[in-house]
């Protein structure tokens, strides 16, 4: 199991997205801040109004698991279901995480 947590978004540069490196972790290695913008609408997301979300890569060894939040209102308006899992994928690869 990794030894040190990550703990700002600075040390990451990301806000959106957070990961565990081993299925039992008890906590993420990195969590983004929990008032962090929706990917959605770009407004902080707050306790009353938040889905997290889950994501690994298929077909390839999974070295970590991502997760991310969104508020619930605007997860639920969205029609397509992917697109926003397709952008922090994107993020990640990007950010070589």
């Amino acid at each position: 199991m990794r030894e040190k947590q990550l703990e700002s978004s600075s040390q990451t540069g990301n806000l959106f997205y957070g990961w565990f490196d081993d299925r039992g972790q008890p906590r993420p290695t990195y969590e983004p801040p929990r008032d962090a913008p929706c990917p959605y609408c770009g407004k902080p997301v707050h306790a009353e109004n938040v889905r997290t979300h889950s994501l690994m890569y298929q077909g390839v060894y999974a070295a970590r698991s991502y997760f991310y939040r969104t508020h619930r209102t605007c997860d639920d308006a969205d029609q397509s279901r992917t697109a926003i899992d397709a952008f922090i994928l994107d993020m990640i690869e990007r950010n070589g995480d």
